[in-house]
């Protein structure tokens, strides 16, 4: 399948040309792109036509025009997985958001969290086995975009104040060099093979009073609804959709999200497993998704969370929360609330 990025994000490069008085049009069109595609929040454009966009809005104006768009992100830029980054309840639980659904933005990249003693450590490099190789020409203007981006993202959970520890950029040192570093306000290390922003583990770890498990939960499920129509061969998106919508009804059963899929039982787990992927490994994730929720809901009992994450007794919960967490239910909802 090819490699594609939502058009959100060429839809700051469009409104950039066009602040610039340059026919965006035209340039459009001249990159193999329909600009009416525009509109559809959820229309993808392919990344091969995204890079040739990138170089001709650049070669049309500066070396700053990257980071001139990537100041133009905005939370819809990323359709919902922008809204659900805003509800984060730390600026880690919406790194590793992005890294869990990056692939609904550019289905050609690898977004990765990195922890390393007092610091950690966000990368989006190249899928080389999804992209190809008229895809992997770098794009100056494209690096730019997101590296500005990612900050204005962060800024917006942490405020105007934040900036990273260091930024690694994609291309060597240019013309738009001194406009990042202004924006970054830190060391930018130049001609890498991918975007990396180093964060302090103070920023990662501080709790967001704006985090709201609710709304995240409620984009997370429209990205995988859309994630799983992106990926007609990927099965583990379509199961753990399924999972999310039967959890909260505390029925689920691996025969009946089988049945629901039109496939056996055997058949699932086959091609759950060449995914690297297993249905209990899914479920774990999505109740401790839920878990997570509901233990902060103070009109939940302990007991009727356990059942609505389908739990057969309390007790199983109790364990399964405390190998997530290393706490009782209990202890972490007196924790939670206590911070509120």
């Amino acid at each position: 399948m090819t490699a594609s990025t939502l058009t959100s994000w060429a839809l700051l490069v469009w409104e950039e040309l066009d602040a610039r008085n340059l026919d965006a049009n035209a340039i459009f069109r001249e990159a193999g792109l329909n600009p009416a595609k525009l509109s559809n929040a959820g229309a993808r454009f392919p990344v091969t036509n995204m890079v040739q966009l990138w170089g001709l809005a650049q070669d049309a104006t500066d070396a700053g025009f990257g980071v001139a768009a990537g100041e133009r992100w905005n939370p819809t830029t990323f359709h919902a997985l922008g809204f659900a980054w805003l509800a984060s309840n730390s600026l880690g639980d919406a790194l590793h958001r992005l890294a869990r659904y990056g692939r609904f933005l550019n289905d050609g990249l690898d977004y990765a969290l990195f922890s390393e003693k007092v610091l950690y450590r966000f990368r989006v490099s190249a899928n080389l086995q999804r992209l190809p190789a008229a895809s992997r020409v770098r794009s100056d203007a494209a690096g730019d975009a997101g590296i500005v981006a990612f900050v204005k993202m962060c800024r917006l959970l942490l405020g105007d104040s934040f900036s990273p520890m260091e930024v690694a950029s994609p291309h060597p040192p240019s013309g738009a060099s001194i406009l990042l570093e202004q924006y970054t306000r830190c060391p930018v290390h130049y001609g890498k093979d991918y975007i990396e922003l180093v964060f302090d583990r103070h920023d990662i770890e501080r709790k967001l009073h704006s985090g709201n498990d609710e709304l995240t939960q409620a984009h997370e499920q429209i990205i995988l609804k859309h994630m799983s129509n992106l990926e007609q061969d990927e099965l583990s998106a379509k199961v753990q959709l399924s999972i999310m919508e039967r959890l909260p009804s505390g029925n689920v059963k691996e025969t009946d999200i089988a049945s629901g899929l039109n496939m056996s039982s055997r058949t699932m787990q086959r091609r759950l497993l060449d995914e690297g992927v297993n249905f209990q490994s899914l479920l774990q994730e999505a109740r401790q998704k839920l878990a997570d929720q509901y233990i902060r809901d103070e009109n939940l009992s302990i007991n009727e969370i356990a059942y609505l994450l389908g739990f057969s007794e309390q007790a199983n919960f109790t364990r399964a929360f405390k190998r997530w967490t290393g706490v009782s239910p209990t202890r972490f909802r007196t924790d939670a609330l206590a911070d509120v």
